[in-house]
């Protein structure tokens, strides 16, 4: 029995009762055994595991150090850290506090599955023949050495790619993938290659019928042949595998599966006495081993949902919710079925549209009940074509937003993001294209690119041609037309070049630089004077290679003026932001690759355009945006309004390509997969003759069909309880480039038949031809750099020319005199801010005429290299921390190198921070203190923070006890934000500039505080 209810301990962080549920799975969950939480979209689970830990607290069940909860991203592990630790201190001011803790107390573990694998492992690794410090091998270097093994593949080894006519990023894709479903499933290549050998012999020898025959049919020819190409791929998934054990690297997954192995020679000590696991359904299979091995017949409460179950792709077993019982002892089972995000209206139609859910899974599904009161609003709307569709979305959209709102268009593919995105910006709205695919459907990031691989690749004919007749250069078809001659006729001239190698036009348009190839060349005068221009572009971007690729891309990106370009045509007020997104996802490859190059980029990309993984926002819902994504990546994320485009067959749900199951090239059968029990099996043993197999395969493909079927329809109620308010969802028969008119996808046709939704028009008929089949789409060419901003930017520059340097002059001079005699007329008091920075508190206290002078005229910041360099290390060591990947500081510049290789030889490089980048406030003397505590280690006697500088430490005591200010600051902060004394934060700075690291004394809370004070009380300045 225990000494307080749940609701009483909810009492202290909410002024809002819990609904029978939540109470139930809070308190009556098992405080011995396993309890599983099926948790409906938006029913606050992460509030239930923040009242579940604190329950235990209250009730003396453990103390707060003794609880772990893991979670998936870092973002999550935050947000969840953040809830339990405000909770915790405001029920140690509570009477509910057990006595014996007394005022300070060390906080739960809250982790991501990533890092608590990498942290069991490193304790383990000796056990299997690793090192502790092993390199993790991300998900970009994984990349990089599957080309590199399938590149080198000798055919001496591997006959069957003499007649392999796929691509290396396609063999490379299905390598990799190869590889971790062996790792996930605990399998070796060896007995992958073993049971697809086994299979191919016994089919081979079956006859046509029953009636006999030798013959084989060419469906079962196609069926061997695919065998023997998944036995390469497994043969050199083998070859990856080894040269990963040789170089010593190891990837997440097999952190995981060697802590497994290690586990069976030595049991493994924990004092996590109670176990939280988040979003349990996304977890696979082998973190599910892991995590049984460790955990079995404890307490461990789990939180998930089946409707939500949609990472497959990347390992996921939607059966393990299913099979929790199985893997961690009889469990109890509870619900969250209120959603506290979204109105009735919508609540009804995710119910409708997840109704077949029920029947797919062995743990049922909640139905949502809505907890607010609004009531909120589900739409519809079908048009004859998606060009029609985009632009009655933005119109619905348009109506709604305003600077305090949020909203998201979610796409199931990528396609038609550019079209939607146009619609939106014509209607004034700001639009954030998220996700990599999304960004690679857009112009400026395809200028771009096609520029890199015109650098590093003479193959590139096509890109070359992009640019060559885009904005930059606009030269005309005729003249790259007389290119191509060119380079035929340079073929036949060299000696050195065959016929059937011949000179690409990447390479023709390097020789024309040449002033004595140029004779040869039938090209336009200005035609050629721009190609010109052009090769000594791409010439001089070849020299600077040995920049970082994210520099790099941005030098590559201004000389082709892309940003000149973009703000001349912006439509938004912020035209860089597609640019900026993609070389933020450039610098992530750069920060995590093993040796980062312009031609490993590419490669990374081409694999990484087809895959989900790379598509998950770097932030969640933002004001005054309209945010397009996939679903996938919309998953965990909520808006005010919500449209779902693209509701109909063969776009949402898109149609399967995966029925062949593991017949298809590079997959793990599935009778050797951990989560066999609960996927379609084949029956080829009961096959007698190829007929009799064919009927098998085709039941087989017809239960992968369902099982596609029902998560495509996952990811629609996904996508339906992303929405708090309204949500809008759109559909049209007919896109550019088809003949027949699309079905609507039977989720909407469902909620249509139901009266679940409110048509905003009539749904008409598809027209018998497509609409956009007879629109001539005409472009003016060359194409005008101005575009329709010639007219007013003409006159601007017109009217500029026109002014004379005295006028010029003498109009700002008077405008500075009226300015400056106007203060001095009605000088303006100047109030210190109520909200103040660290770093601003820093400048008050030691720089007050600086302060002030800033605070009555704020300037911008003048550009500083130094403090670029600073603001690129911070960034780097972010992006490594959120990575949990080493820092490489190999491909660096020289002198960044040295910031790198400092933190490398410091003893932080060895220990895993707690926070990264946290941002806290608090109150002192008055005034709101704003900090961002750059990393935060646990310690054995409390904390640390610590603050990465990438200068050179002070050379005055002066400087030093100026510095002192800002940890001060940090260290109060903390110490309230953990619920801790301040006595047990301990602070520190870490110059990298030539690897100091000062920990000075300190001023105290009451100094600082009486200091700001004083301040607040003393006269207004003018």
């Amino acid at each position: 029995m225990t000494k307080y209810s749940a609701q009483e301990i909810f009492s202290v962080v909410s002024k809002h009762k819990l609904t029978d549920e939540q109470e139930a799975a809070i308190s009556s969950a098992s405080t011995t055994g396993p309890s599983l939480i099926i948790a409906g979209a938006g029913s606050g689970k992460t509030e239930l595991m923040s009242v579940r830990t604190l329950y235990l607290v209250a009730n003396e069940l453990a103390k707060p150090s003794e609880i772990l909860g893991l979670t998936f991203t870092r973002k999550a592990a935050s947000e969840l850290a953040t809830r339990v630790q405000s909770g915790l201190v405001k029920l140690r001011e509570s009477s509910y506090w057990p006595k014996e803790l007394g005022d300070d107390f060390d906080p739960p573990k809250i982790t991501t599955y990533n890092s608590f694998g990498n942290e069991i492992f490193r304790s383990l690794s000796l056990q299997v023949g690793f090192e502790a410090d092993a390199v993790l091998l991300t998900e970009a270097g994984a990349i990089s050495l599957a080309r590199e093994v399938v590149a080198n593949a000798r055919i001496s080894e591997f006959s069957e790619l003499l007649n392999w006519d796929k691509t290396l990023d396609y063999l490379t894709e299905k390598v990799l993938s190869a590889s971790g479903s062996l790792t996930d499933n605990q399998q070796s290549a060896d007995e992958a290659i073993s049971y697809l050998q086994d299979f191919a012999q016994q089919i081979a020898a079956l006859p046509q019928s029953d009636k006999g025959g030798e013959g084989v049919y060419a469906y079962h020819q196609t069926l061997l042949d695919t065998m023997h190409s998944s036995t390469l791929v497994f043969e050199l998934a083998r070859q990856y595998q080894s040269q990963k054990k040789t170089r010593g690297l190891v990837d997440f997954s097999d952190q995981v599966a060697l802590a497994l192995r290690a586990l069976e020679k030595q049991d493994l000590e924990l004092s996590h006495k109670f176990v939280l696991l988040d979003e349990y359904q996304d977890t696979s299979g082998i973190q599910t081993m892991l995590l049984s091995r460790l955990f079995d017949g404890k307490p461990v409460m789990a939180v998930g949902d089946p409707n939500q179950a949609i990472y497959g792709w990347r390992g996921a077993s939607s059966a393990n919710l299913s099979g929790f019982a199985g893997d961690f002892g009889a469990a109890e089972q509870f619900s969250l079925s209120t959603s506290w995000r979204s109105g009735q209206a919508i609540v009804d139609a995710a119910n409708l549209v997840s109704e077949p859910l029920q029947d797919d899974s062995f743990v049922s599904p909640v139905s949502l009940t809505a907890g607010l009161d609004r009531e909120g609003t589900v739409s519809a709307i079908v048009c004859q074509d998606d060009a029609a569709e985009s632009t009655r979305v933005a119109s619905w959209l348009s109506e709604r937003m305003n600077e305090e709102t949020s909203a998201a268009v979610l796409f199931r593919s990528k396609q038609a993001m550019r079209l939607f995105a146009d619609a939106l910006e014509n209607k004034g709205l700001e639009v954030e294209i998220t996700g990599l695919s999304g960004l690679l459907e857009q112009p400026e990031v395809l200028d771009l690119l096609a520029a890199l691989r015109v650098i590093a690749d003479p193959e590139a004919g096509a890109e070359l041609m992009r640019i060559l007749s885009g904005p930059k250069f606009r030269i005309a078809p005729r003249d790259i037309a007389q290119l191509h001659k060119f380079a035929r006729k340079l073929t036949r001239m060299r000696k050195e070049v065959t016929a059937e190698i011949p000179l690409t036009l990447v390479e023709a348009l390097d020789e024309i630089r040449k002033p004595s190839s140029r004779q040869f060349a039938e090209i336009s005068d200005a035609g050629l004077e721009r190609m010109v221009q052009a090769s000594e572009l791409f010439h001089l971007m070849r020299t600077q290679l040995s920049l970082g690729v994210s520099e790099f891309s941005w030098a590559v990106a201004r000389e082709l003026e892309l940003d000149i370009e973009l703000y001349a045509h912006a439509r938004t007020k912020t035209p860089l932001a597609n640019l900026e997104g993609f070389i933020a996802r450039i610098s992530d490859y750069e920060v995590s690759a093993l040796r980062p190059s312009v031609v490993g980029l590419l490669g990374w990309l081409d694999y990484a355009v087809n895959s989900e993984r790379f598509e998950m926002p770097k932030t969640g819902a933002k004001a005054g945006v309209v945010q397009l994504m996939s679903v996938h990546a919309a998953k965990g994320l909520e808006w005010d309004f919500v449209a779902v485009a693209g509701l109909v067959q063969g776009s949402f749900p898109v149609d399967s390509r995966d029925s062949k199951g593991w017949l298809a090239i590079g997959k793990l059968p599935n009778e050797i997969r951990q989560d066999r029990d609960w996927i379609p099996q084949l029956s080829w043993r009961q096959a007698t003759t190829q007929k009799q197999l064919k009927a098998a395969t085709e039941e087989f493909a017809s239960e992968n069909r369902s099982k596609h079927d029902i998560e495509e329809r996952r990811l629609a109620y996904v996508a339906i309880t992303r929405a708090g308010k309204d949500l809008l969802l759109s559909a049209s028969y007919y896109k550019a480039g088809i003949l027949n008119a699309r079905p609507i996808a039977p989720y909407l046709e469902e909620l249509i038949s139901a009266g679940l939704v409110s048509l905003l028009e009539p749904i008409p008929e598809p027209a018998v031809a497509n609409p956009l089949a007879n629109l001539a789409k005409s472009e003016i060419w060359p194409a005008d750099p101005l575009g329709n901003g010639r007219d007013p930017q003409l006159a601007a520059a017109r009217a500029v020319i026109s002014a004379t340097p005295t006028k010029v002059s003498q109009s700002l001079q008077l405008a500075a005199i009226i300015e400056q005699a106007e203060l001095l007329r009605n000088p303006k008091p100047v109030e210190l801010p109520l909200r103040l920075s660290a770093s601003k508190i820093v400048q008050l206290l030691t720089e007050s005429d600086a302060f002030w002078a800033q605070i009555a005229r704020p300037l911008p910041v003048s550009f500083s290299e130094a403090a670029a360099r600073g603001t690129q290390f911070h960034e780097r060591l972010e992006e490594a921390f959120d990575l949990e990947a080493d820092l490489d500081v190999s491909d660096w510049q020289e002198q960044d190198q040295k910031l790198g290789q400092a933190f490398l030889d410091s003893r932080f490089n060895s220990l895993e921070p707690l926070y990264v980048e946290q941002s806290l406030e608090f109150e002192l003397g008055g005034t709101v203190v704003v900090c961002k505590l750059d990393a935060v280690y646990q310690t054995d006697d409390g904390f640390e923070v610590v603050d990465w500088k990438s200068g050179s430490s002070p050379k005055s005591k002066v400087e030093v006890t100026n510095k002192a200010v800002q940890l001060a600051l940090y260290r109060i902060g903390l110490s309230r934000w953990l619920g801790v004394g301040v006595e047990r934060v301990k602070a520190s700075f870490f110059f990298a500039g030539d690897a100091k690291e000062i920990s000075p004394e300190v001023p105290s809370e009451k100094e600082l505080a009486e200091k700001l004070r004083a301040l607040r009380k003393a006269p207004l300045r003018f």
